[in-house]
């Protein structure tokens, strides 16, 4: 140790600390699909939704003319939770009621895509945009694949969105985030659902 100066340690280990931070974000941007983007048929917009992100997103897609039909999911109770909620959202932000379709009956990301599989046969829907946050970005589209066969599948994650894969160990919230998610990613993996 006779030869290093302590301001060599200093930069080692500043190095050493930005490289921990800069790999600790990995996990959680894992997580997060983000497909070229591209016109569809609709965007679904799943529930769980409180800040209303998700379904601003969609309603920005079907206002730009990206889709044009706006699915909205949720078969539980409250803001966020159910399809008339974010039904409610879409319109006050100038979708027109007509080009809304809704299932009101699912409690799951599994739920929803089995439960819009008849909307989506209904309406001749080839390419199907999934509007979700980011984090829960992969699940939902690794799971809308499964079940929704012979539809293309696009990751349209919300944005802006109050969640960031950056520095997501800092805060317990962000850790309850990561942490839940890749428990029922794995929880979806191990029953066949995604």
């Amino acid at each position: 140790m006779a030869g290093i100066r302590p301001r060599s340690v200093a930069a080692a280990l500043a190095v050493a600390l930005a490289l921990a931070a800069v790999l600790a974000d990995e996990p959680a941007r894992w997580l997060v699909v983000v497909d070229p983007p591209k016109p569809a048929d609709a965007a679904l917009v799943l529930a769980g939704d409180p800040d209303y992100e998700r379904t601003l997103t969609g309603a920005r897609l079907l206002l730009d003319g990206r889709v044009r039909l706006l699915i909205l999911t949720g078969g539980e109770p409250g803001p966020g939770d159910s399809a008339e909620s974010l039904r409610a959202v879409a319109i006050h932000t100038g979708v027109p009621p007509e080009r809304i379709r809704m299932e009101q009956v699912s409690r799951s990301t599994r739920g929803s895509m089995e439960a819009v599989r008849p909307i989506l046969v209904r309406e001749g829907v080839r390419t199907l945009l999934v509007v979700t946050s980011p984090y829960h970005q992969r699940r939902a589209v690794w799971t809308a694949r499964k079940v929704l066969k012979g539809i293309e599948i696009v990751s349209q994650p919300a944005d802006p969105a109050g969640w960031r894969p950056e520095g997501w160990w800092k805060t317990p919230w962000g850790r309850r985030i990561v942490l839940g998610e890749y428990a029922k990613l794995a929880y979806y993996v191990l029953r066949g659902w995604a």
